[in-house]
């Protein structure tokens, strides 16, 4: 049943696919490759929650698969829960990871979520595991889509910069009331 909805998804026959997942899942409910498949039915529907209940399951019991984690991750994140979805594609990579794809779409997450600097950080990471050439060209493409958008931006902080530079400040600050203390101290025994 599950190789005839594979087939069905391949046609564009997705509602069908669904029942017939469905239909399988009832009789074999522990099977991984099953629930993964209906998973990406759900998705190509757009049934963001139901996709992400399935890969989750499919997660459960194939946890060695790195695409159930991803495909979660996605459905989480197209579901507008994207910090979850950050949980889950970080739980995934310190599972496996030199796996380019969890790279990537952290990246990409991330970048969504205007945190570009983490998001160039994981695209990097992405570069560094030996993608395959369409991956390698999809990174350089995103990569090279916020270069030109930093080009374009008027104004945008540096965060990890800035945290920085506060630190330091703080530190000073903190050792110019040392000092005024240790003054103070040896003036009034």
């Amino acid at each position: 049943m599950t190789e005839q909805a594979y087939e069905q998804m391949r046609e564009g026959r997705i509602e069908e696919a669904v029942e017939t997942f469905s239909a399988s899942i009832a009789i074999t409910p522990r099977e991984p490759n099953t629930l993964r498949g209906r998973g990406l039915a759900y998705a190509q529907l757009k049934q963001w929650s139901s996709a992400a209940a399935d890969f989750d399951a499919a997660k459960t019991l194939a946890p060695d698969v790195a695409d159930n984690w991803v495909d979660l991750g996605m459905s989480l994140a197209m579901d507008h829960q994207m910090y979850p979805a950050i949980d889950v594609l970080e739980a995934l990579l310190t599972r496996q990871p030199e796996y380019v794809r969890g790279h990537l779409e952290l990246g990409r997450l991330h970048i969504t979520l205007g945190a570009i600097t983490k998001g160039r950080q994981q695209l990097q990471k992405a570069l560094a595991y030996h993608p395959t050439l369409s991956e390698r060209r999809l990174i350089e493409s995103l990569l090279q889509e916020q270069a030109t958008l930093d080009r374009k931006r008027l104004y945008r902080p540096d965060f990890a910069a800035l945290h920085q530079q506060e630190l330091g400040r703080g530190a000073s600050w903190m050792q110019q009331l040392r000092t005024l203390f240790t003054r103070w101290r040896k003036t009034n025994p």
